[in-house]
């Protein structure tokens, strides 16, 4: 994304990654220590809902450059997301192989390792719509709606035909009820968070933006106040997650002062932590686990042990394997956002 860095935006991509690691490590905690975590109560994985509203906010802006070049803009996001991808896709195929006792819940599907790499939906013997590197899921949603921006970057009003693009899809899987995973997958009304993050991208551009530290408090604050009160609702996860992540996003973004925040590095590692975290969080169980008491006691020092250990192990893969990678499949004058 040209223009300026958005420092907010990057500190709330470490944040949604973190939130991610932490509600994974949580679960872990709890399955093998039979204990009751209090934290685990908390809407940790809505980190994801937050990704794909930032997701939103910065392909509207990005894409603008590729207005008439539709195969251009879908090759370099491709570049930016694949790569790292195809690597962990890799390794857990690797170990479905070599280690299938070490990997929980996933079979060894040969179709389903295709469709992994194709970004296509595969639904799972037990019904789960996901690739064989299950946090990919997030990943066909993303490939899908830059296919969906690549399509109508050869319109005059790119963002107003994806925004009825993402509309429809999600009125026509409302109204019709589709028994084939892909179609189940990609009318998801999941995928209104992608309209939230350009609409207020469209605010940033228009010059709706209040750059205070109070409102960026206040819209942070009432934003993670409501993904906790929502939460237990049964509503739509669109609404209970997407809406709180509009309000948080658009703390980091409108109304964010223009000064350095603490977390820009975890914010660049991001992709990297969210891909990386369940290879170190299996790693970490296997060491950690016999040498803890089976306490509360025990169950807070393997997570905070376990987190640590994801940190530091999706730190190094940003630095010695994203970058680099970053760095050979894209032109070093126009890195992408």
């Amino acid at each position: 994304m040209n223009g300026p860095r958005l420092p907010g935006l990057q500190a709330l991509r470490g944040l949604a990654a973190v939130m991610v690691l932490i509600g994974h490590v949580l679960a872990e905690a709890e399955h093998y220590f039979a204990l009751p975590l209090p934290g685990n109560a908390l809407p940790w994985t809505r980190g994801v809902d937050i990704f794909f509203v930032i997701s939103g906010f910065v392909i509207a802006l990005s894409a603008q450059r590729f207005i008439g070049r539709p195969w251009a803009f879908f090759w370099r996001r491709l570049l930016r997301v694949a790569p790292l991808y195809y690597v962990f896709t890799t390794l857990m195929v690797a170990a479905l192989l070599l280690l299938p006792a070490a990997v929980k819940d996933t079979p060894l599907d040969p179709a389903q390792i295709i469709s992994s790499y194709v970004f296509f939906p595969y639904a799972r013997p037990d019904g789960r719509i996901a690739p064989v590197l299950s946090l990919g899921w997030t990943l066909n949603y993303e490939i899908c709606f830059y296919a969906l921006t690549a399509l109508c970057l050869a319109l005059s009003r790119p963002l107003l035909a994806v925004s009825g693009l993402l509309v429809s899809l999600t009125a026509l899987g409302l109204t019709i009820n589709f028994h084939l995973p892909q179609l189940i997958f990609w009318t998801n009304p999941l995928i209104l968070e992608f309209l939230f993050g350009i609409a207020l991208a469209r605010l940033w551009q228009g010059g709706w933006t209040r750059p205070n530290p109070f409102l960026c408090t206040a819209a942070l604050s009432l934003g993670f106040a409501l993904l906790i009160a929502l939460d237990p609702l049964s509503l739509p996860r669109f609404l209970v997650a997407g809406l709180p992540a509009v309000l948080i996003v658009a703390a980091g973004t409108l109304f964010c002062p223009t000064r350095t925040i603490p977390g820009q590095l975890l914010g660049d590692a991001s992709f990297a932590l969210y891909l990386s975290h369940r290879f170190a969080l299996r790693a970490a169980t296997v060491l950690l686990l016999p040498l803890l008491p089976t306490t509360l006691l025990g169950a807070w020092v393997y997570v905070g042990m376990t987190c640590l250990i994801a940190l530091c192990f999706g730190l190094l893969t940003h630095l010695l394997l994203e970058r680099p990678l970053l760095r050979g499949f894209t032109h070093p004058k126009a890195a992408p956002a």
